[in-house]
Parts: structure tokens; sequence; C-alpha cells
């Protein structure tokens, strides 16, 4: 007997990522008593990028696919790296934030700023309006599974707040994959997983890159999920 599996992207797809990102920034400079305008927060958020790039451990495999704005709350302590790269990792957040607060000519404690982003970040982690009761609708006649890139702390902390993670009969992280998703060792670690007769129905999520790239490459259907289309939506383009 085959199982049918529907393969989903996590951040933007099941639930916001820039959008909170830019949310919790905009409440960190409130408390801060910054003015909170949509300039503030791109000062913050080139700060941010500015210091991510400036590091050169970034490149490796476990963070390669983590954005500056994830690094402002990721927990770099626990990855499986080099401890050199770990220590260069971490306290990114507090230099980060040092940087956007001289940029914004404010004189508050970047660390005041860093533990209040990643309190406030945490919370904007719940899935978008309609993702559990579309889950439900595939789970009817599909295999779940998840397909996100970043690293593992971050993401498998994404998915716990979420509270979706009983959903996935399996989850694969690029961290732990060893590869980005939408290259060919990502893709190939998903058919290794597809044993006893599993076959992919579609891929859905948000990128026109990597979660396109993981269909093309997989050669499996893609519905992507955007302003035209909720995820909410997507149980209605499978046509098993």
């Amino acid at each position: 007997m085959s199982t049918s599996v529907v393969i989903i992207d996590l951040d933007d797809c099941l639930i916001p990522d820039g959008s909170a990102a830019r949310a919790a920034i905009a409440a960190v400079l409130g408390e801060l008593a910054i003015p909170t305008t949509e300039q503030a927060v791109d000062v913050v958020l080139a700060a941010a990028r500015r210091e991510w790039r400036e590091n050169r451990t970034v490149t490796h495999r476990e963070v390669e696919r983590v954005a500056s704005w994830e690094a402002l709350w990721a927990d770099f302590h626990e990855l499986p790296m080099p401890q050199d790269v770990i220590a260069a990792l971490v306290g990114n957040d507090v230099r980060a934030w040092r940087l956007a607060l001289a940029d914004l000519g404010s004189a508050a404690e970047a660390q005041t700023a860093a533990l209040a982003f990643r309190r406030l970040r945490r919370a904007l982690v719940r899935p978008f309006p309609g993702v559990e009761s579309a889950l439900d609708s595939l789970a009817l006649r599909h295999e779940l599974w998840l397909a996100t890139d970043g690293c593992r702390s971050l993401q498998r902390a994404k998915i716990g707040l979420s509270g979706l993670a009983d959903r996935f009969a399996r989850i694969f992280v690029s961290g732990e994959v060893g590869h980005p998703k939408g290259t060919p060792g990502f893709t190939d670690a998903v058919r290794t997983a597809l044993t006893d007769g599993r076959t992919v129905c579609m891929v859905a999520g948000d990128s026109l890159t990597t979660d396109l790239l993981l269909a093309e490459t997989g050669g499996w259907p893609f519905v992507q999920v955007g302003a035209a289309l909720t995820f909410a939506d997507v149980p209605a383009r499978c046509r098993c």
C-alpha cells in the first residue's frame, strides 16, 4: 500500500518569519523609548545584516542558511561545531544591537535590547490563521513532512513553540541534513526517506528558490504559498 506525502515549508508558510522579526524589533524599540518607525526597524535589520555577514564562520554548514534577523535570537551554544566557531557566533545578537543602537543614536544597553528581542520574538511564534485546519485536512489522506532551512537549534525551537511538531511524521532541517534545501544533497536525504511505497504528492512553500528547487530536484509538484494563495488553500490544490 502506497503512502502519499506532502512536504511543507515552515517559515512564512506555516508561521511568520520576516514580518515577525520586524514586529519584534519594533516592540523592542518601543520598550527602549526609541521611535518605532519603519525606517528605525530597517536600521536595526541593516546592522544585523552587517554584523552577520562580517562573521567568517557563518558559512559553516550548520548555520549557512540562517538569516541575519534569525541570528538575533538563535542559540549557537550546543550546535555540533568546533568550539572556535561557536565562540565566534555567540554574542552576535548583542554586537548587532550595539551597532544598531549606535546607528540610531541611542544610549540604550545592547544586552537589554538583545534579551528583549529574544523574549518578544519567541512570543510571535504562532501559526498563520487557518494553518491547523489545513494540516488536519491534508492529514486525512497524506503523511505530512516538514522541510526547513536553518540551524537545528532555532528551527527545532520554532517548531516546538508553534505547537505543530506532532503533526509531522518527518522533519528535515538543513543544518541537520548537512545540505541547504533546494540542493541535490538535501533532496537526496528526503528521497532516501521515501521508504515503504511512499511518494511525494506535492511540495508547498513560499520560496521560488529553495522550495521550488526542492520540488524540481525531486521531480515533484510544487504549490507556492504567498499573497495569492494562503496555506489554508493548499489542500484544495491536491489532486491525488
